[in-house]
């Protein structure tokens, strides 16, 4: 699902918004979710913590707060890298600063013309849905990781195991080219790498194309590079129907 999110600090011009993004899940019957209408900015970063799916965000520049729309954009591509940018303002000499903020911004819509912006954001949802799904469709053979200002584009299938590391928050992939540790909860990333990712242990998720020995005897599996994660005894039955 692709969550949509609304930062307008103007109520009225918020209520259109609203009602215009509205107008549009209902007219395609797209597979999005109005996820937040507001105007502060604060509320959005909060929000995008709470439900990590990729966004669209429409996103005025000038808003009643210590943070204005191109920072909050700033914030917002921290958290979601893959997220689509919409800048929506009355002052079409700002566009240049979305490339000084180097936020990759989808769109730069202005206000002064309803009817050009009712169209234009019915533009920008079906543009960003398509790129979504596009990439969603290839959401199986492709897992991005963000590391600082890197981003890794991981084979599913390369991938071996992943497991909780010990610094809070932060998971450990395993590949047999390397080893990353990035954010993240290791439940949230099984299932978004899905049903080939299995639960070995309450800290590590195999991938069972690499599974290749279990051992009930002494609960652990072998992977294909010869590497041995311990299996709880909750899971370890489990595993013996994919060996």
């Amino acid at each position: 699902m692709l969550n949509i999110y609304i930062c307008e600090d103007d109520k009225t011009q918020r209520g259109l918004m609203t009602e215009y993004v509205n107008q549009v899940i209902m007219i395609e019957d797209y597979d999005l979710k109005l996820m937040l209408s507001t105007d502060d900015p604060y509320k959005v970063l909060s929000t995008i913590d709470d439900n990590p799916n990729v966004g669209l965000y429409f996103l005025d520049i000038e808003l009643a707060s210590d943070m204005n729309g191109l920072t909050l954009a700033q914030q917002i591509r921290k958290k979601d890298p893959r997220g689509f940018i919409v800048f929506v303002t009355t002052h079409s000499e700002m566009c240049y600063m979305t490339f000084t903020y180097k936020v990759e911004a989808l769109d730069f819509i202005l206000k002064d013309d309803q009817d050009n912006l009712h169209m234009r954001i019915h533009q920008c949802i079906n543009n960003a849905y398509s790129r979504y799904s596009a990439v969603n469709n290839h959401a199986n053979q492709i897992y991005a990781v963000k590391i600082g200002d890197k981003e890794y584009c991981i084979p599913v299938e390369e991938i071996l195991y992943i497991e909780t590391s010990s610094s809070p928050h932060k998971v450990i992939m395993h590949t047999p080219a390397r080893i990353l540790e990035f954010n993240g909860k290791i439940k949230e990333i099984k299932d978004e790498l899905g049903s080939n990712f299995i639960i070995c242990h309450r800290s590590t998720v195999i991938n069972k194309k690499h599974l290749r020995e279990v051992d009930l005897k002494n609960r652990t599996v072998t992977l294909s590079n010869g590497e041995v994660c311990v299996v709880s005894t909750r899971y370890i039955h489990s595993l013996t129907k994919c060996s």
